[in-house]
C-alpha cells in the first residue's frame, strides 16, 4: 500500500480543470483590459514560468469557444522535485470539447496555499495575453488544489466566473489540521509506541511507507476492537464499512501528519498552529481516561492567524461554486462540505453553492462521469443563471 503523493493530488480527474496570497495578490488583475480575441490557428501548447520553479502550460484548442478553465492541483510533498503536474487525460478532453486549459506547477510543495493562489491567478492574464480575454473562466482544483480555487473564488469574483472545488478541504486549513492532530493523538492514545514522535515532532527519516504504513497495519488487524472504538470518537467520526476501508482512512489522514507537519512547522516559525488543550473526546467506552491520557497541544496565535490566512473559507460567495466529495475520505473528511455549508448560509449565499456527493471510500476517488457531470452542471448554471436542483 503506497500513499506518498496520494491524497492530493489528481487521481483521474478528466474533463474539468483548475485552480492563498496577500491583498496584493489579490487585487485588481493588471491583464483585465479586454483584448479581441486574435486570429489564432489551433491547436497550440505553450509552456513558461511565472517565477522561481514555478511553471505553467497553456492549451489553446483548434477551435477556441471562448471559455478557460484553470485547474490547481493538490498537495505534494514537500521533498518531491518542483514539476509540472500530470493532468492527463484533462487537456485532450477540455480541448476538445473547445475550452483552453491552463494549469502550473507552484514555486514550492508542501502547504504551499500562498503561492499556489498567486500562481493560479496569474495563469488568467497569461493566457489572456497569448490568445485573447476569455468570455467565462472556470476555476477547478482537487484536495489542497480545491481550497486555492475556492480562495480565488471567493476573493475574486470579478475574475472568474464558476469553480468546482473537489475532494477540497473547504471548511478551512484550520479545520483540516486539527482533523489531523485530533487522528493523531487519537491513534497515539489507542495505539502507544505504534508511531515514533509525536503529533507535532516527527523524527527524522521516519519514512511514511516503510515504517508507518506496516506498523499502522499491523496495529489495527491486531487490536480491531480499539481501532473501531478509535474511530467512533464523535471528534474522528469515521465512516466505513469493513476492515480493510478503515485501515485505508486512518493511514490517508496520518500520511499528512508524517509528511506535512515539518513543512506547515517551518510556515509558522516553529509554532504550533492548532490546539486541543480545550477539546473534550466523546464517543469512546470510557470517554474520562481518554480526555486523561491522550496527549495536548497548545496553539500559538501568530501560527494560528497563518492557518487562518492561508485559508479559512468565509462563504461570501458572489459566484456558482459546486463542490463534490466522496462520504467516506480518510485525508480530508466529508464534514468539511457541512462546514461549508454552514459558512455560506451565516453569509446568507446559499444560492451560490450546490453540494454533491458519492457514497464511496477514498479521497479524490471520482469517476470520470462523475466529474463530467458536475462540471456540467456548473457549466450551465454559469450560462443560464439557474441553479441546478439540490
Amino acid at each position: 500500500m503506497r500513499f506518498k503523493g496520494l491524497p492530493f493530488a489528481l487521481v483521474g480527474f478528466a474533463v474539468v480543470a483548475m485552480g492563498c496570497a496577500d491583498d496584493g495578490v489579490l487585487g485588481p488583475d493588471p491583464e483585465l483590459k479586454l483584448l479581441e480575441k486574435r486570429a489564432i490557428t489551433g491547436p497550440q501548447e505553450v509552456e513558461g514560468a511565472t517565477g522561481p520553479g514555478s511553471l505553467y502550460k497553456l492549451f489553446y484548442p483548434a477551435v477556441w469557444n471562448g471559455d478557460l478553465v484553470i485547474y490547481s492541483h493538490g498537495y505534494v510533498a514537500p521533498g518531491e522535485p518542483i514539476a509540472l503536474p500530470d493532468v492527463d487525460p484533462l487537456p485532450a478532453i477540455l480541448t476538445g470539447f473547445g475550452y483552453g486549459v491552463a494549469y502550473s506547477s507552484f514555486s514550492e510543495n508542501g502547504y504551499a496555499v500562498k503561492d499556489a493562489v498567486q500562481r493560479t491567478r496569474q495563469l488568467r492574464g497569461i493566457f489572456a495575453s497569448r490568445f485573447g480575454m476569455p468570455d467565462r473562466t472556470y476555476l477547478a482544483g482537487h484536495s489542497e488544489g480545491a481550497l486555492i480555487a475556492l480562495m480565488l473564488a471567493e476573493k475574486n469574483p470579478k475574475l472568474f466566473d464558476g469553480a468546482l472545488p473537489m475532494c477540497g478541504l473547504v471548511g478551512g486549513g484550520p479545520l483540516q489540521v486539527e482533523y489531523l492532530l485530533n487522528l493523531r493523538v487519537l491513534f497515539d492514545y489507542f495505539f502507544p509506541g505504534v508511531i515514533p514522535g509525536t503529533a507535532f515532532e516527527i523524527p527524522e527519516g521516519l519514512d511514511f511507507d516503510a515504517h508507518v504504513v506496516p506498523a499502522v497495519t499491523w496495529a489495527i488487524w491486531t487490536f480491531p476492537l480499539l481501532a473501531a472504538e478509535m474511530a467512533g470518537v464523535d471528534q474522528l467520526g469515521i465512516q466505513y464499512t469493513t476492515p480493510d476501508e478503515l485501515v485505508e482512512i486512518i493511514l490517508s489522514g496520518l500520511y499528512y501528519n508524517i509528511v506535512g507537519t515539518e513543512d506547515l512547522l517551518g510556515r509558522t516559525h516553529g509554532r504550533i498552529m492548532v490546539g486541543n488543550m480545550d477539546t473534550e473526546y466523546t464517543g469512546s467506552s470510557d470517554d474520562d481516561a481518554l480526555n486523561d491520557g491522550v496527549q495536548r497541544f497548545a496553539a500559538t496565535p501568530d501560527a494560528a492567524n497563518y492557518l487562518e490566512h492561508w485559508y479559512q473559507p468565509s462563504g461570501k460567495l458572489a459566484i456558482p461554486v459546486v463542490t463534490l466529495h466522496t462520504t467516506r475520505d480518510g485525508a480530508v473528511p466529508f464534514f468539511h462540505e457541512a462546514a461549508y455549508a454552514d459558512l455560506v448560509s451565516a453569509a446568507g449565499r446559499s444560492d451560490m453553492l450546490l453540494q454533491r456527493s458519492v457514497d464511496r471510500s477514498g479521497h479524490c476517488a471520482f469517476t470520470v462521469p462523475e466529474q463530467v457531470g458536475a462540471f456540467l452542471e456548473l457549466k450551465t448554471w454559469v450560462e443560464t443563471g439557474l441553479k441546478p436542483t439540490p
